[in-house]
């Protein structure tokens, strides 16, 4: 990225496949089949409508995206140590929001079920474990795309 911009290859097309071939799919699952959980039961999936989910990919498209920019541009502007805080910075966000909306996150059911309180634990139905194995393949996916890219800042530093 330093050396030749966060659009070179083979950088910026890990960032894509990983974004279209692995986070892509797995909103679109989520949204389509669990959309109650997706919106954490704030919002009613019935009162959403179906073309939601196009801004909702975008979105995560974006941000994906986004943050990987930022992040090579700060890299670019010998800023390492601020995008290195930053991405510590968006872990402790997201761990917080988990922990905040933990039991929107651990129970499953339909929005009406859930402002009711019989919504079941996660780990009763089908979902908690189509997430352990999708954190799984996101996790396997991330660490191959981040060891991709420090073996190409390996080989652009030898050059």
């Amino acid at each position: 990225m330093r050396a030749d911009g966060p659009f070179a290859a083979p950088a910026f097309l890990l960032v894509l496949s990983f974004c279209g071939v692995v986070m892509v799919p797995v909103v679109l699952y989520l949204y389509l089949a669990h959309p109650a959980w997706l919106w954490m039961y704030w919002i009613d999936p019935a009162d959403v409508p179906s073309l939601a989910v196009v801004p909702v990919v975008a979105a995560t498209a974006g941000a994906l995206i986004g943050g990987y920019y930022l992040g090579a541009r700060l890299v670019r502007a010998d800023r390492a140590r601020a995008a290195r805080y930053a991405a510590i910075g968006a872990g402790v966000a997201a761990g917080a929001v988990a922990i905040a909306a933990r039991d929107r996150l651990l129970h499953y059911g339909s929005f009406r079920d859930y402002r009711d309180g019989v919504a079941l634990d996660l780990m009763d139905v089908k979902l908690g474990y189509v997430l352990v194995v999708v954190a799984l393949g996101v996790g396997a996916a991330a660490v191959y795309v981040g060891l991709e890219l420090f073996r190409d800042s390996r080989r652009v530093r030898a050059r």
